[in-house]
């Protein structure tokens, strides 16, 4: 049951950017508290998670950027898979402001991300 599920969700049917791997920490809110956590991949509408809090599905997070401009972006959690201790987890972004879409070039977050400790 769990590889059909991760399957149709990690299928390229549902994916509208290309998703890039990346290991990195970031920090991230719930509007309640700041976790830091692991990115595992990134594209231009989201990032793939990998953190010992759960956020279940439909969970509003912040996730903060460790760049040298050092911006944030609101996200929904889109699904959510439990592996051992670990809660792998889809973040979509939301509400992005034209310079916020602009920003996100992904070959700067990736070295971004490589070079800078999460905040």
């Amino acid at each position: 049951m769990q590889k059909s599920i991760m399957k149709e969700i990690f299928s390229s049917e549902r994916r509208k950017d290309e998703r890039f791997p990346i290991e990195s920490l970031v920090t991230i809110s719930d509007g309640r508290r700041f976790y830091v956590e692991s990115i595992t991949d990134i594209s231009k509408g989201g990032v793939g998670l990998e953190a010992l809090q759960e956020f279940p599905a439909s969970s509003r997070l912040t996730i903060f950027f460790p760049l040298n401009s050092r911006f944030k972006i609101g996200g929904i959690v889109r699904w959510v898979w439990k592996k051992g201790h670990m809660n792998r987890m889809g973040l979509q972004f939301m509400n992005m402001t034209t310079k916020q879409k602009n920003s996100i070039n992904i070959n700067e977050l990736i070295h971004g991300f490589s070079n800078a400790p999460a905040i």
